[in-house]
């Protein structure tokens, strides 16, 4: 079998040339996998940050959530001794992660001049009393943590409501202190005598023949 010289030359320059086409693409896939992988590795070292940075804001949260909670046990805490001048009492918050969520369950506990600590609900603990006085040292404790900061006096309707009358002094005295330390003032409104007598100033609002008529309030304690 003869080939002519001519056809073997023109086939072997067009095989050339397929190799070299061949092998140029195979240069520019191998360039651009060379680049993809670069790509891979920046985000794999994007998320690697992500994932600590994830992690640093989750520690960070759960530090935050622990000093608030330790500071709104402790200042409520202080408020129930103070008042009832009871040492036994404590104030607690129970934090638990639901559905992606903090949830927090505030309890009372007591021994009741026992030896075993007993935890019940605010509601369930010696009355309503205990309720109003959580609540008063609760808003207090919460204004005062908020950041930013939030301006203006303390307003309350009925502070103490349900709480007996040989405990009343020292929800008058607890208020004062309050006022003093936070540097804020408190505006009430109460039907109890010895919150009135507690305030710079009171007034008396009363109603006759269908109107209210306000007048300065001088009490026994400041005649």
């Amino acid at each position: 079998m003869t080939i002519e010289t001519g056809n073997l030359d023109a086939a072997i320059a067009q095989l050339r040339d397929h190799y070299n086409r061949r092998l140029g693409e195979q240069e520019a896939l191998l360039r651009k996998k060379r680049q993809v992988e670069e790509k891979v590795t920046e985000k794999r070292a994007e998320i690697a940050k992500l994932e600590q940075v994830k992690i640093l804001l989750q520690e960070s949260s759960a530090f935050a959530r622990e000093q608030a909670r330790r500071q709104i046990e402790t200042m409520v805490t202080n408020a129930l001794q103070f008042i009832f001048g009871d040492q036994d009492l404590e104030f607690r918050v129970e934090i638990d992660e639901v559905r992606g969520r903090a949830e927090g369950e505030f309890l009372v506990v007591s021994t009741y001049g026992g030896e075993i600590p007993v935890q019940t609900r605010p509601q369930d603990a010696r009355g309503g009393g205990v309720v109003d006085v959580i609540s008063l040292a609760l808003r207090a404790a919460l204004l005062h943590a908020n950041r930013p900061r939030l301006d203006g006096p303390i307003i309350l309707d009925e502070p103490a409501k349900h709480v007996s009358e040989e405990y009343s002094r020292q929800v008058a005295e607890f208020l004062k202190q309050l006022s003093t330390a936070f540097g804020r003032q408190i505006i009430m409104v109460t039907h109890n005598q010895h919150l009135a007598n507690t305030g710079d100033t009171a007034y008396m609002v009363e109603m006759r023949s269908g109107k209210s008529y306000v007048r300065v309030y001088q009490s026994i304690e400041q005649a």
